[in-house]
């Protein structure tokens, strides 16, 4: 099991290829706290600064490291400490985009996307 790390330097984009990368049944959906979505090519810092009013906060204080023993509901939740932007982790069935809820959240992310697989979910691809 490998470890992904985020940085508040890196570009949303960047966390998204990454995440589905290791995860490849799951979906970050970052949103801003008015549940806009986060640009792509904003830099998780910058949407941190947004999604605090245009405070400055240096990029360097927030980081985040996790493997996927990490709970769907506790990865959302360490995010939006770290960052100040909501993560709602998504999949795909049929072509439509679900939120995982409380079946998933309770779930790693290393079994979620497995499950995800058994189920005949839709691979994500970016």
């Amino acid at each position: 099991m490998s470890e992904l790390n985020v940085s508040g330097k890196h570009k949303v984009i960047t966390f998204y290829k990454n995440f589905v990368k290791e995860y490849p049944y799951l979906y970050p959906s970052l949103r801003y706290p008015n549940d806009k979505p986060v640009d792509e090519d904003a830099s998780i810092a910058n949407a941190k600064n947004v999604s605090l009013g245009g405070k400055y906060v240096p990029a360097g204080d927030s980081d985040l490291s996790m493997r996927g023993n990490l709970t769907i509901g506790g990865f959302e939740k360490r995010f939006e400490e770290a960052f100040s932007v909501k993560c709602q982790i998504h999949f795909k069935k049929n072509g439509k985009w679900v939120k995982t809820g409380p079946k998933y959240d309770e779930m790693t992310l290393a079994s979620a996307s497995k499950l995800l697989k058994e189920e005949d979910c839709d691979l994500i691809e970016l």
